[in-house]
C-alpha cells in the first residue's frame, strides 16, 4: 500500500506569512504549490518563490522576521523552538535574491544559519540584509552582536554596524568594507518594491509585530545594550573596534586575520 501524504494540518508549522505583494508562492514538502496570501502558516521545508513584481514577509513563531524581495527563492530548511525556555535553531537556504532578516528570540542564544550557493551567513541577534547571486554573496550588518560569512574553509566575522563582506563561489570570503549609501539602493528597493521607490510599506507587518522597537527601529548608531549581546565595551586606547576578521572556520586551514580584522567577541 502506498504511503499517504501528510495533511496540511499535521505539517510542522513555523510561521505565517504576515505581509505579501503581488503573488509569491510557497510549495510545502509533499504538497502542491500555493500562493501566499496574510495570514497563510509556512511550513518547515518549504520552498518561497517570488517573481519579478512580488514581495513577501515572514513572521517565524519566535519573533523572526524575514523579508524576501522580488525574484526570490528561499527554503525554510529548519525551525526548532521552546518558548518556554526561548531557545531554538532556524537555518534557511537562500538561492537568489534580497532578504532582510530581524532576529527574534533563537538569534539572542544562538546564531541564524543562512545557506548560499556562495557560502554561509550566521547571524546573531539584530538585522542582516544579503544579496544572493548564483556566484556571489553579498551581506551587510546593519545592527546588532554579530555577522559571518563563511566559503571554502574561512569565516570572516563582522560586529561593526553598517559594514559588509561578499563570497565568490569557491572562494573565500574578501575584506570587509563601508557599505556605501548608494550601493544599498537597489536592495532597498527589492524589498521595499514601488517601482524601486521607498513608501515603507514593506516593513509595516514587522512593525506591528512587536519587532521594531527590539531590532528594526535601532540604525546602526544605536548605543545601549546589543540584540544578542552585552553593552559595547568602552574605547580603549587602541581605538574603536575594527569591523571583523578571519576566524576559523570548518576545514584545516587555520585563522589567519587580515588587514581591517578583529578578534571575534566572547559570547555573552
Amino acid at each position: 500500500m502506498a504511503a499517504s501524504v501528510p495533511a496540511a494540518a499535521d505539517a510542522p508549522r513555523v510561521g505565517i506569512a504576515s505581509a505579501v505583494a503581488g503573488d509569491p508562492t510557497g510549495k510545502p514538502p509533499d504538497e502542491v504549490e500555493r500562493l501566499l496570501h496574510v495570514g497563510l502558516d509556512v511550513q518547515a521545508g518549504e520552498v518561497i518563490t517570488t517573481g519579478a513584481a512580488d514581495r513577501a514577509h515572514l513572521l517565524f513563531l519566535d519573533g523572526t522576521a524575514l523579508t524576501i524581495s522580488s525574484q526570490a527563492q528561499v527554503t525554510l530548511d529548519r525551525f526548532v523552538y521552546d518558548s518556554d525556555r526561548k531557545l531554538g535553531e532556524l537555518a534557511v537556504t537562500a538561492t537568489k535574491g534580497v532578504f532582510r532578516l530581524v532576529g527574534g528570540k533563537i538569534s539572542k542564544k544562538t546564531p541564524v544559519v543562512v545557506k548560499t550557493p556562495s557560502g554561509t551567513i550566521t547571524i546573531r541577534g539584530g538585522i542582516a540584509m544579503f544579496s544572493v547571486e548564483p556566484t556571489k554573496t553579498t551581506a551587510t550588518f546593519v545592527f546588532g552582536y554579530e555577522m559571518t560569512l563563511t566559503s571554502q574553509g574561512r569565516t570572516r566575522s563582522v560586529t561593526a554596524p553598517g559594514f559588509e563582506v561578499s563570497a565568490m563561489r569557491g572562494q573565500s570570503p574578501g575584506m570587509v568594507s563601508r557599505v556605501e549609501r548608494a550601493g544599498l539602493a537597489d536592495s532597498i528597493g527589492r524589498l521595499e518594491g514601488n517601482g524601486g521607490k521607498r513608501d515603507g510599506s514593506g516593513d509595516r507587518a514587522v512593525k506591528a509585530a512587536g519587532l521594531a522597537e527590539a531590532n528594526s527601529a535601532k540604525g546602526p548608531n544605536s548605543r545601549g545594550p546589543l540584540q544578542g549581546g552585552p553593552a559595547p565595551a568602552p574605547q580603549g586606547p587602541g581605538g574603536p573596534p575594527r569591523p571583523g576578521g578571519f576566524e576559523q572556520g570548518p576545514g584545516p586551514m587555520p585563522p589567519q586575520p587580515l588587514a581591517g580584522g578583529g578578534a571575534p567577541r566572547p559570547a555573552p
